[in-house]
């Protein structure tokens, strides 16, 4: 039992590892993150329903392990290839118009829940009536763009 536990936490560990790669050397791994985590707000904001929560997670989870599978594709194809392959091209390209894919269903699914008078009304009187609020959004776009950008860059 003992055996299995710890196997089992290994297993977990490496998961994370390689979510920690993947945020630290992929660009846009980091925008699905940011990009979650602003709809998230944006979500508690307009007061989307539990269902409509829970479909978002889904989606942020379909996204991520899409882009995370992606690049998985990338760093094996690279390691194997030796100068230009179209082999290896045409299964970049594909591992990428997977990951669009679902960015694009991610986008039709937030466009359904968030382009509704109500939800739009909701996010926009909460942003007015609290400043403070629509100012710590503000100021979290500078702190957002270098994770984005600047994130596990080398010195």
């Amino acid at each position: 039992m003992g055996h299995e536990i710890r196997k089992l936490r290994q297993s977990f560990a490496y998961a994370l590892r390689g979510i920690r790669l993947c945020m630290r050397s992929e660009r846009n791994f980091r925008i699905h993150l940011t990009a979650a985590a602003y709809v998230t707000l944006f979500a508690l904001l307009g007061r989307l329903s539990a269902i409509q929560c829970a479909l978002l997670a889904l989606c942020f989870g379909v996204m991520m392990g899409a882009e995370l599978m992606n690049t998985a594709v990338e760093r094996l194809c690279d390691w194997k290839a030796s100068g230009y392959d179209p082999t290896v091209r045409d299964a970049k390209d594909i591992a990428a118009a997977a990951v669009f894919l679902c960015a694009l269903a991610c986008v039709v699914v937030g466009a359904l829940f968030f382009l509704r008078a109500p939800v739009l009304t909701r996010i926009w009187h909460i942003l007015l009536t609290a400043p403070w609020l629509a100012g710590l959004l503000l100021l979290s776009i500078p702190a957002a763009l270098w994770f984005i950008f600047a994130f596990g860059r080398k010195k």
